[in-house]
């Protein structure tokens, strides 16, 4: 599996689900004012919600993105970010975790040729670009 399928199949839907999370559980949005805040619909809020989409990776369990999330929950809650700005900085976050190798154990269980010791993919394909 390559670093864009990886990003895409199971990094940003695990981020997008943390932070639906929040935005339910801690600012008390609704199911539908969540879907309205983030573009989703509310059938997908209720996916994440129930575990059925996002599950597959615990992005609160590393500080440094849950705290990423919580800030984009703010900007979500207090409706300073629209929706397809709020979809812009979930991607990257997940770009983030993947240029930091966050993921690369689980990367490796789905495809052992993606190892940390001896793969630098992620790293390579999600850095920080160094041109402006």
């Amino acid at each position: 599996m390559n670093p864009l399928e990886l990003a895409s199949r199971y990094v940003v839907p695990s981020v997008m689900r943390r932070l639906v999370e929040i935005l339910v559980e801690e600012h008390g949005l609704s199911r539908v004012e969540v879907a309205r805040r983030t573009g989703l619909s509310p059938a997908a809020v209720t996916r994440y919600l129930k575990g059925e989409r996002g599950s597959a990776l615990d992005v609160r369990s590393i500080g440094e993105l849950d705290g990423m999330i919580r800030e984009l929950a703010r900007e979500g809650a207090s409706g300073s970010a629209s929706a397809p700005r709020l979809q812009a900085k979930v991607a990257g976050v997940a770009a983030h975790a993947m240029a930091k190798g966050y993921f690369c154990g689980f990367h490796a269980e789905l495809d052992p040729r993606f190892g940390p010791a001896t793969c630098s993919a992620c790293r390579e394909v999600f850095r920080p670009s160094t041109s402006a």
